[in-house]
């Protein structure tokens, strides 16, 4: 019996250029207990679709045409008083972007258990047990933490937890998995498996579909190209579009070329990092070591990968090399030839919560431009970094809301490159995009770094990737 039904679904988005339409006549079921993945490269309105089934389109969106019944109740007509007893009780939604779903004012544990009240005797007890399920350490301790002490991997974890707090009947996941290590992949969706729940899962991801999902439907532009169950997908595809996808499944494995220096040694060192301590108190009595000792050797001109499985410190060590976090204990030294303060620039693994999105992309690339002269670049300037980084000029009045994930993180990599710096910390670049989308951005890094003789440390969870764009790669651990 199908829980939920979408019949022709059209939904359109009122831009500066005029109307956008970004789910066009789109039709699928889902049966209970099913899991349904729909996958798509970014951009094509697999995010949309979810959005529009919980009524959580921006201002800007608007369902046009179509019917989404739940349980034989069509949601469309519903408006946002109507919409509030469904959503997190009938449908619950993991978003793609943890950071930008938590609230940064609220500790995890009340996130949690406030999601729980009205559904648990015990908001608390309950909000406790969601942590221990999704496998978060010293629940107790780490319950009156804020997001913003957590690596990216626990804040999906916490963002799963969030969406089971309600019992849910239907559960859509986006991408839930792509800032999480191959390891903690796994158990998350061993978890997913074992939860009795009719899923969406929304991936670019088509390795992980034959261990999460019962069918799949490939999405291209707003359309469903195709449908059916994996196996029959996988075996014998019949639209272009999905033989495409599947033939992307080798690079994302590490068996595409490399783009990796002819050179194979680097004698200049940038930084050097010794013995470097950074603890974070989790209340009276106890510690985080997120990192105890770590040393490392950053050298001029390279890109220098490095790899580990969520928690292990990478995104630590990244805010201690950009100054944003004081290390407990350890040195940092560096040897830059640039004195100006922008000579290190960060790109961070969330794009989309590092953004205002209250300001255009255009400003969001011209930011460090005009806080470093005082001044608001031309726009001629602001076409010329987005050329660079292979982004259409033609988006710069658009807002981050109205920009697929790529585009976001190729907006990110032109403002960290419009103030002309030396040395770049790239934190899970790639982690939320395709696998056709990755291809392009570990590409535009490499052109880059050529072009501008830049120094670039290169952080991600995913080795194969990893792999055809490093220099060195250097391995951390938990």
């Amino acid at each position: 019996m199908d829980i939920l039904t979408i019949n022709n679904l059209i939904v359109a988005f009122e831009t500066p250029q005029g109307e956008l339409t970004a789910v066009k006549g789109v039709s699928l079921s889902l049966a209970q207990g099913e899991t349904l993945a729909l996958v798509g490269e970014s951009g094509c309105g697999k995010t949309v679709l979810c959005k529009s089934m919980l009524k959580i389109l921006c201002e800007r969106g608007r369902i046009k045409e179509g019917e989404i019944l739940l349980s034989g109740q069509d949601l469309v007509p519903f408006g946002e008083k109507e919409m509030v007893p469904y959503r997190g009780r009938d449908v619950a939604m993991i978003f793609q972007d943890p950071m930008s779903s938590l609230d940064p004012t609220m500790s995890v544990g009340r996130q949690i258990a406030e999601a729980a009240e009205g559904r648990a005797e015990d908001p608390k007890a309950r909000a406790l047990e969601l942590m221990r399920l999704v496998e978060i350490d010293h629940p107790q301790q780490r319950y009156d933490q804020m997001p913003h002490h957590f690596s990216g991997g626990m804040r999906q974890r916490i963002a799963i937890a969030i969406a089971l707090a309600g019992d849910p009947k239907i559960l859509l996941a986006d991408e839930p998995t792509t800032s999480l290590d191959a390891g903690t992949q796994e158990q998350i969706l061993k978890l997913l498996k074992k939860i009795d729940i009719a899923t969406i899962f929304i991936t670019h991801d088509l390795s992980l579909v034959e261990d999460i999902a019962d069918r799949v439907a490939i999405m291209k532009d707003g359309n469903i190209v195709e449908t059916g169950p994996v196996e029959q997908v996988f075996s014998r595809p019949q639209n272009p579009y999905t033989k495409k996808l599947l033939g992307y499944l080798d690079y994302g494995k590490g068996r595409g070329h490399s783009h990796k220096h002819s050179r194979q040694s680097f004698d200049s060192p940038l930084a050097e990092v010794r013995d470097l301590k950074k603890y974070f108190s989790l209340g009276r009595h106890a510690i985080h070591k997120a990192l105890d000792g770590f040393s490392l050797d950053i050298y001029k001109g390279e890109i220098l990968g490095l790899v580990g499985p969520s928690g292990c410190g990478k995104s630590t060590l990244a805010r201690c090399l950009m100054g944003i976090y004081e290390p407990t204990g350890g040195e940092i030294r560096f040897f830059n030839e640039k004195k100006s303060k922008n000579w290190r620039q960060m790109i961070f693994q969330d794009s989309d919560s590092a953004f205002n999105p209250r300001m255009t992309i255009g400003q969001i690339i011209g930011e460090p431009l005009r806080i470093a002269e005082g001044k608001q670049p031309e726009a001629e300037r602001i076409a010329r970094l987005m050329e660079q980084v292979e982004l259409d000029p033609a988006l710069m009045e658009r807002h981050p809301y109205d920009v697929s994930g790529g585009q976001r993180q190729r907006a990110a990599i032109a403002r960290a490159i419009s103030v002309d710096p030396e040395f770049i910390v790239a934190d899970e670049p790639i982690s939320s995009l395709d696998i056709s989308t990755q291809a392009q951005i570990v590409h535009l890094f490499r052109r880059l770094q050529e072009e501008r003789n830049l120094t670039i440390l290169f952080i991600a969870h995913d080795l194969p990737m990893v792999n055809h764009i490093s220099d060195r790669i250097v391995e951390m651990g938990v």
